[in-house]
């Protein structure tokens, strides 16, 4: 169950912290007041998308911290699987947005991802939004609403054909891949072929493009390095008496007399020899250089050739010497893929037939699944539906038989209804109240709560439409899920909020030019009181009187079931 709600800077709300009770809790307030903004704060913290506006305005961070008591382990068993620590069966999901657009969560105080978040609260939470009726009348939703009432048997066998599907899917998409035009797949295979063989031929290296251009710069400009260089050696080390070599020889002879004298001296001559030796290397180098450079009009055209050689393998497949190689790895691939495909065709043919085959099974079974399903929620619906002031409805739902597979088997499903006496069965989106959608809804949601594991439910406004006795009965049906269940139901109808175990007023408030939403816990005159203003009517003895008789047949109610 869902012990305490803390939000901080969301929307209107600056600070709230809520202890909720374990079964029903009831939310209500004025138009305008901001009910619908506990719902968000809840959607916030389990990872729904949101954007920043939703942080109160001049504050940089929302944050909203909601702790549950996981009687029932499911989401205890996940957090162990994800080596999450937990004390006392509690656990803590927290959220945090900034104005930076920066989004942080926490599980017990351990950073988590959305998803963690989104999966962890799956098996603790259901909210059942103001605009879900609206989801009954989508019809291709129908079949997962469906499905959701079917046992663990029956999702295994539905587990297990989604995986088969989406094997026949691949299977499919190879076989597409391999194709059956084989003038189209020879063409392609001597494609590929002649595009390798033109790559492997050059046998390009990755840092040779750059090499063969330094090569080919030196080659190119030969003569001229070699006279340069021969200047340049014959000025640092010819037979002339003006060589670099000679003259730097004849000032170490002059400064070697004096070196003994005078530290600066000896620093003077030190820094000689060692130029000395530099002038030495550098004559060597010049030397080794001119005899390296292969001034021959041969190699300058082989430089030259495979460069060209490389440019036009560059036009066609890619921009540096590694996107060639890159290409030509992708090319050999496709053509292992088309060979092995060629090969594999038959295997996956039969494999294709081996899969319709077992599909064909499981969705037969899906289908008598779904037959059973239906019969066992149409009497439980019906019942519900008459509890809420529908005595004539009569829900059905409709199974087809599809020629071919989908992911969901071979059935089309749509609900049907009528809901007066002598009426045929139509489509549940013909229904035009809103009042007998939220009803439906309500019965469909009560069957499907039963029979679930999760401990806490939410309704935002599931009395949309309705009133008078139908309302009664709603708050009836609300308080019969919450004796199982955990319950949070936002509502505008005391009959409704005449039910509550624990009731929270939803209040605006202005101070200092800001509008701030606040929620406070009400003691029985302030539910009496509430009582009074959601009739319609000022607090007066009267009304108090009403309110007062309302909330006594609620609790005898309440009482009856625990009975």
């Amino acid at each position: 169950m869902l012990k305490s709600i803390k939000a901080n800077n969301i929307a209107l709300i600056e600070k709230v912290h809520l202890e909720l009770d374990k079964h029903l809790n009831i939310f209500s307030g004025e138009t305008g007041a901001g009910k619908s903004m506990l719902i968000d704060s809840i959607q916030f913290a389990i990872g729904n998308r949101t954007s920043r506006q939703i942080i109160r305005k001049g504050q940089d961070c929302g944050t909203v911290e909601i702790l549950f008591k996981d009687e029932g382990g499911w989401g205890l068993e996940y957090l162990e699987t994800n080596g999450i620590p937990y004390e006392d069966k509690e656990i803590c999901i927290a959220r945090a947005l900034y104005q930076s657009g920066r989004t942080t969560y926490k599980i017990n105080g351990m950073m988590a991802t959305r998803q963690m978040v989104k999966e962890l609260s799956a098996l603790l939470i259901d909210v059942h939004g103001q605009h879900e009726p609206q989801s009954l009348l989508d019809v291709t939703k129908h079949i997962q609403m469906l499905d959701c009432f079917g046992g663990e048997a029956f999702k295994k066998q539905k587990a297990t054909y989604k995986k088969l599907y989406e094997r026949l899917q691949g299977v499919r998409a190879q076989l597409s891949k391999i194709g059956d035009n084989d003038r189209r797949r020879l063409q392609l295979k001597d494609m590929l072929s002649f595009q390798i063989n033109e790559i492997a031929s050059c046998q390009l290296k990755p840092e040779e493009e750059e090499e063969l251009k330094a090569h080919y710069q030196i080659l190119s400009h030969a003569e001229k390095i070699m006279r340069q260089c021969q200047k340049a050696y014959t000025y640092l080390d010819g037979e002339s008496e003006m060589s670099a070599s000679l003259l730097l020889g004849k000032a170490l002879q002059a400064l070697q007399d004096i070196s003994h004298i005078s530290p600066e001296t000896g620093s003077l001559y030190e820094q000689l020899s060692a130029l000395e030796a530099e002038l030495q290397e550098a004559t060597y180098a010049i030397r080794r250089f001119v005899d390296q450079v292969d001034y021959s009009p041969e190699a300058l055209e082989e430089a030259q050739s495979r460069l060209d050689s490389i440019y036009r393998l560059k036009q066609k497949y890619g921009n540096t010497i590694e996107d060639i190689l890159d290409y030509k790895a992708q090319c050999e691939k496709e053509l292992e893929e088309l060979v092995d495909g060629e090969n594999s065709r038959e295997k996956l043919q039969k494999e294709e037939k081996e899969l319709q085959a077992e599909l064909d099974v499981l969705a037969t079974a899906l289908s008598k699944g779904r037959q059973v399903i239906a019969s066992s929620i149409e009497k439980e619906i019906d019942t519900h539906l008459h509890d809420l002031q529908m005595p004539y409805a009569k829900f059905e739902v409709a199974i087809n038989e599809l020629d071919t597979f989908n992911n969901m088997g071979k059935n089309d499903v749509e609900f049907l209804i009528r809901t007066n006496l002598g009426e045929d069965m139509h489509p549940l989106s013909k229904i035009a109240s809103g009042g007998e959608i939220s009803r439906v809804m309500l019965a469909i949601k009560t069957v499907l709560v039963l029979g679930d594991v999760i401990d806490t439910v939410i309704f935002d406004e599931i009395d949309t439409g309705i009133s008078g006795v139908a309302a009664q009965k709603v708050g009836e049906k609300l308080a019969l899920i919450a004796r199982g269940r955990q319950v949070l139901c936002i509502t505008h109808l005391p009959q409704i909020a005449a039910m509550a175990d624990s009731h929270f007023l939803i209040e605006k408030r202005v101070d200092e030019k800001m509008t701030t939403t606040v929620l406070r816990v009400l003691e029985e005159q302030g539910i009496q009181e509430e009582l009074c203003r959601m009739m319609g009517g000022f607090v007066t003895e009267n009304t108090l009187q009403g309110a007062k008789e309302i909330r006594h047949m609620a609790e005898n109610y309440k009482k009856s079931l625990c009975g």
